[in-house]
């Protein structure tokens, strides 16, 4: 059960009436509930501090889309954190593999107690490094080309060819973790060119042409969803027609789209949205009007389990300039969405300077977080299955 976060306090000089209404408005307006007082299994110091800033300027919505620094679970046990570091070697204009300004270190770490069981250096360009696990392996997108790595790094295979620094190559994943998305795409051109492969046994199963996709789409095994103009859309693959699922709530880059199974994704800004591919609303929560949800959202590829990063937002407006928004409290609410019902909040303090992810494990069983250099991982509870409390 989700304990109350905001409450209203009525001064004993304000009329019966006047509490009367605010105690209705109450009842009738779903709220936010507080942090649960849970302890991290483990929470320590993961990444190594260079001084080096990764230059993100963490504001209250920025898509933070596992660029440069994260977490992402390899299976139950295993944990990677991932950061972008300077090498120390001049950075050659021909490829990354010659010469790199730059380093993608990965920590493979015990998810129950923290322990560090090895590490990895790819060399990557200064953008568009990521990582993501898959059924078929580790991918690792170095800005310049897209390779899979065998869970203990072993074994490496191109997915992609390099971009010559002209283009860029972003990836997505499914939430099975079965099927990738390999998107190189041309700002100039306003265009994208989409691959999908199996991410079994690395095959192509559908290449088409694409208006310009970014960080605003997410794939299931068989559709891609995005956002445009602030509406949610989906198409299936191959295809280069849009079906419209619904408007999104709000205004900002939580509306970004993610599939939580092949059937259905939730987005939203100011009220957090569960739907259909066909548009119908499975769950929805309404969110207190200074909260926001950021675009930066995690599955669990086993279960219908969702996390999502709520932004609580202080705006100041000015008299010659745009307003100006900063988050005063970050919190992680992790949704199981099979039962339609919050069950985990965790607070994110002290709030992150640079570097913030947050990622669910495949059976939705952990939540980690990354703060800055810190890494922590919870325990997520397990909603009885009667419909009873959370266990």
């Amino acid at each position: 059960m989700v304990e109350e976060w905001r409450h209203t306090e009525i001064p004993m000089k304000a009329g019966t009436l006047f509490a009367v209404l605010v105690l209705l408005g109450s009842l009738i307006s779903p709220q936010l509930g507080p942090p649960t007082d849970i302890a991290p299994l483990w929470s320590h110091e993961v990444i190594e501090d260079f001084g080096y800033n990764h230059d993100q300027h963490f504001r209250p919505d920025v898509r933070l889309d596992n660029e440069g620094t994260g977490v992402v679970f390899l299976g139950e046990q295993e944990l990677i954190v991932y950061a972008l570091q300077p090498s120390g070697r001049l950075s050659s204009r021909v490829s990354h593999e010659i010469s790199s300004g730059f380093r993608l270190r990965l920590h493979v770490l015990d998810a129950q107690t923290g322990k560090e069981r090895l590490s990895k250096d790819v060399s990557v360009r200064s953008h568009g490094s990521a990582v993501q696990v898959t059924a078929g392996g580790i991918l690792v997108n170095t800005g310049e080309v897209i390779k899979l790595f065998s869970a203990d790094f072993s074994k490496v295979k191109n997915l992609t060819s390099p971009t010559n620094g002209v283009e860029g190559w972003l990836s997505n994943v499914s939430p099975t973790g079965t099927t990738i998305l390999a998107n190189r795409f041309n700002v100039k051109t306003n265009s994208s060119y989409l691959t999908v492969f199996d991410a079994r046994t690395l095959e192509p199963k559908f290449s088409w042409n694409s208006p310009l996709l970014l960080n605003n789409c997410s794939i299931s095994d068989r559709r891609i969803a995005a956002l445009e103009n602030g509406f949610v859309v989906r198409s299936d693959f191959g295809r280069t027609s849009w079906e419209t699922i619904g408007k999104g709530a709000g205004i900002c880059g939580g509306n970004v789209p993610i599939f939580y199974s092949d059937d259905a994704l939730v987005y939203g800004c100011t009220k957090l949205i569960a739907a259909s591919v066909e548009g119908g609303t499975l769950m929805a929560e309404e969110l207190p009007r200074e909260v926001r949800v950021l675009a930066k959202k995690a599955v669990a590829q086993k279960e219908q389990r969702v996390a999502v990063s709520l932004h609580t937002v202080e705006v100041k407006k000015h008299l010659l300039t745009e307003p100006s928004s900063r988050a005063t409290a970050i919190h992680i609410a992790v949704y199981d969405l099979s039962q339609k019902k919050r069950i985990l909040t965790v607070s994110v303090a002290p709030l992150p300077k640079n570097d913030y992810d947050f990622a669910l494990s495949p059976d939705g069983s952990k939540l980690a977080v990354l703060n800055d250099r810190r890494a922590s991982v919870y325990s997520v509870p397990v909603p009885a299955s009667n419909g009873g409390a959370a266990q």
